[in-house]
């Protein structure tokens, strides 16, 4: 008895969900791997006993035949999932969607029905979680453009295996797609948009495209070209990923309010920032950071709580701004 029930519990590991399945010889051969000799007949009438419990069916189109767990047959695994890994799998559906490929997602599923099931009808405090969490960016909430799933798709297809596509790109300024060969680098989520970093045949340096500008991709057997020492991280750690005023970085000075600013002190604008206590009410900060847009838009943002030492010429550049700005009021 003690054997019938564990070749049961390994037919059932061995049937896959639809639209894959497995014959009753796939099965038999490895269920002989594992020490269990078993003719035909036996293993059919298993997996018909089977079928009455379990939501396995079977394609008695051809034979051998062919069996599969049914496509919305919730995931059931040994040990029961259990609350704190419903929970994470939870929070992963609602903030990694935006950047897991779509087959992925596609993947994972029944892991998510299942922790949804799970954080459903459990009553244990640690269920509630997902209602009492939630991650807001700084800044305006911007309506994340929408990216073709096709697309998405595609050009991880080609990430993964390394290989160059050809893509439909329509720029903000064009009417019409442009169509490029390109060697896709690597994928950056930055708020809210998604950004594919590569480099463009006949084009100088890698690139930032848009996701949601690609229209169309047809991924070729081409190994895709790496520029030498090219790093992901190095990429976003030079400042690329920002709008660059100038291809210098700026060692910025700045004498900043308590308790407006004090956050600085534990989120350093940079790793080389360095701190200056001045009194009890303000405190100096120098950091170096690339020449960007976006450091711009935070000092214009944080103007009434700081005091720009250095540069002289960053400091005229914001000055001239506000008063732009309040002629304008």
């Amino acid at each position: 008895m003690a054997d019938t029930s564990l070749r049961y519990l390994l037919m059932l590991e061995l049937i896959p969900r639809e639209p894959n399945s497995i014959n009753t010889e796939e099965i038999q051969q490895s269920l002989k791997s594992q020490g269990f000799e078993v003719n035909i007949r036996t293993i059919q009438r298993d997996l018909e006993k089977l079928s009455i419990h379990y939501p396995i069916t079977s394609n008695e189109s051809r034979k051998p035949f062919r069996w599969s767990f049914i496509d919305t047959a919730p995931f059931k695994i040994f040990p029961k999932m259990n609350m704190p890994t419903a929970l994470t799998f939870e929070l992963a559906r609602a903030y990694l969607s935006p950047v897991l490929p779509p087959r992925l997602l596609d993947n994972l599923e029944h892991h998510f029905r299942e922790a949804r099931s799970i954080l459903k009808y459990d009553k244990s405090k640690l269920s509630e979680w997902p209602n009492k969490i939630r991650v807001i960016p700084r800044g305006l909430s911007n309506q994340r453009p929408e990216v073709d799933a096709d697309v998405l798709e595609r050009i991880t297809e080609a990430l993964i295996e390394e290989k160059q596509c050809e893509v439909g790109y329509k720029s903000r300024k064009s009417n019409e797609a442009e169509y490029w060969k390109i060697s896709p680098l690597g994928l950056i989520y930055r708020e809210p948009n998604n950004y594919l970093i590569a480099t463009v045949e006949g084009k100088d340096r890698v690139r930032q495209l848009l996701m949601h500008r690609i229209k169309s991709v047809q991924v070729t057997e081409d190994d895709i070209n790496i520029p030498i020492e090219f790093d992901l991280d190095e990429f976003i750690a030079s400042g690329e990923m920002h709008v660059l005023s100038s291809d210098h970085s700026v060692t910025l000075k700045l004498r900043c309010d308590k308790p407006a600013l004090a956050h600085l002190l534990e989120s350093p604008l940079s790793f080389d920032q360095i701190i200056i206590e001045d009194e009890h009410s303000t405190f100096t900060i120098e950091s170096t950071l690339a020449d960007s847009q976006d450091l711009r838009w935070w000092l214009l943002a944080q103007s009434k709580h700081l005091t720009i030492i250095e540069p002289e010429s960053l400091k005229l550049e914001i000055e001239q701004s506000l008063l732009d700005a309040l002629s304008r009021i």
